[in-house]
């Protein structure tokens, strides 16, 4: 199978986003217009002792809801670095790098049901491939929408590359797994008092190559109205994950977020 690169996806997903923009402009004219909100959170852990190590985490999300379009953008990025005591040279142990766009089209006088497409882009050096995206559209619904939760549940069909090693490039792949996927996403958010909130954001891919998962699980409680603490977990499992490496990934943070107005 002939491999597609990494740009013709963002391109097709793009396609769609100049028209978007100019409907959305003018269903938000004469009104209020909808701005990007969210949080940016870092985490560091240093190690000292039987065992020197430094790990770094950062994760964004952001957030634009009006009354037609809801986008959302989320970014993560962690890394590592333990040192070899024969040596005492520092070695990278862990790098990874995810981001994804979904765009939403709500559908309905109640806006609950809605069209989604969404664009997922992973490098992970550890993961025995080079880079991993996928695109998926579907059809979405939002459950449960009130003051104290909302639970989204969506469905949809989609195509994964996953781009074998080595390259040489970020946007083009001579050798690579391709498939067609079906995407499964639930959102679920849930004001736990006035300053806490819980957040569980899951979604798999299942295709004739296996089935990729990714839960990420926080909890954050404000310090004031700028800043908060964040408790997260995130789980990242590859049921076909190449020889030599682990299909299940966990990373436990706590770190400060900054919250964006």
């Amino acid at each position: 199978m002939r491999s597609k690169t990494i740009a013709a996806m963002l391109l097709a997903a793009g396609l769609p986003a100049v028209s978007v923009a100019a409907e959305e402009t003018a269903t938000d004219e004469g009104s209020e217009v909808s701005k990007w909100s969210g949080d940016i959170g870092v985490g560091l852990l240093f190690k000292r002792g039987n065992t020197n190590s430094d790990s770094t985490n950062a994760n964004v999300n952001m957030a634009r809801d009006s009354a037609l379009w809801r986008h959302t953008f989320k970014a993560d990025a962690n890394n590592e670095k333990e040192e070899d005591p024969d040596t005492e040279e520092y070695n990278r142990t862990d790098e990874n790098y995810f981001a994804s766009y979904k765009l939403d089209r709500k559908l309905g006088e109640d806006a609950k049901n809605y069209l989604f497409n969404v664009l997922t882009y992973q490098k992970d050096n550890f993961s025995g491939y080079h880079y991993e995206a996928s695109y998926a559209i579907g059809v979405g619904r939002r459950w449960i929408d009130s003051d104290l939760q909302t639970l989204d549940a969506e469905i949809g069909p989609g195509y994964r590359v996953k781009c074998l090693e080595p390259q040489d490039t970020y946007m083009s792949c001579h050798d690579a797994e391709e498939d067609a996927i079906a995407r499964i996403g639930i959102k679920y958010e849930l004001k736990v008092s006035d300053n806490t909130t819980f957040k569980e954001d899951f979604s798999t891919e299942v295709g004739d190559d296996g089935a990729d998962t990714r839960a990420e699980t926080s909890l954050t409680t404000a310090i004031n109205s700028r800043f908060a603490l964040r408790l997260r977990h995130l789980l990242e499992n590859d049921s076909s994950a190449p020889a030599g490496t682990k299909e299940t990934d966990h990373t436990f943070s706590v770190g400060v977020v900054y919250t964006l107005q």
